[in-house]
C-alpha cells in the first residue's frame, strides 16, 4: 500500500511539473510587436529575462483587454511607458497612505 501510494504522488508530480512547464512557455515572448502600444490600453507589464526557450529579453505589456504584447525594452517608447506606469503606481500609493 505505501509503495502505491509513492507512486501515486510521484506520478502527479511528474503530471503536476509538465503543466507548470508548458504554462510557463505560453507566456515567453520569442519575438517582438511591430507597433507601438497606446499608453490608454495598458493596464500593467512583465520583465522577461531570458531563460529556457525564453531566448530574448522582453516587457510582456498587458492590456485593459487581457491580452499580453511582447516588446524590445531598448525601444525608447517601451521605456517610456514603463516610466508612466511606475509613475501612476507610486502616486496612487501615496494617495492611498496620505487616507491614513
Amino acid at each position: 500500500m505505501t509503495q502505491f501510494k509513492l507512486f501515486a504522488v510521484t506520478v502527479m508530480m511528474l503530471l503536476s511539473m509538465n503543466l507548470f512547464s508548458e504554462q510557463v512557455a505560453a507566456y515567453c515572448c520569442t519575438g517582438y510587436s511591430k507597433s507601438q502600444l497606446p499608453f490608454s490600453r495598458i493596464k500593467g507589464y512583465t520583465i522577461q529575462t531570458v531563460h529556457g526557450i525564453c531566448n530574448i529579453r522582453a516587457i510582456i505589456f498587458h492590456t485593459i483587454k487581457n491580452k499580453d504584447v511582447c516588446a524590445d525594452p531598448a525601444q525608447k517608447w517601451v521605456m517610456d511607458r514603463i516610466q508612466r506606469l511606475n509613475l501612476n503606481l507610486l502616486e496612487r500609493g501615496n494617495e492611498q497612505k496620505s487616507f491614513i
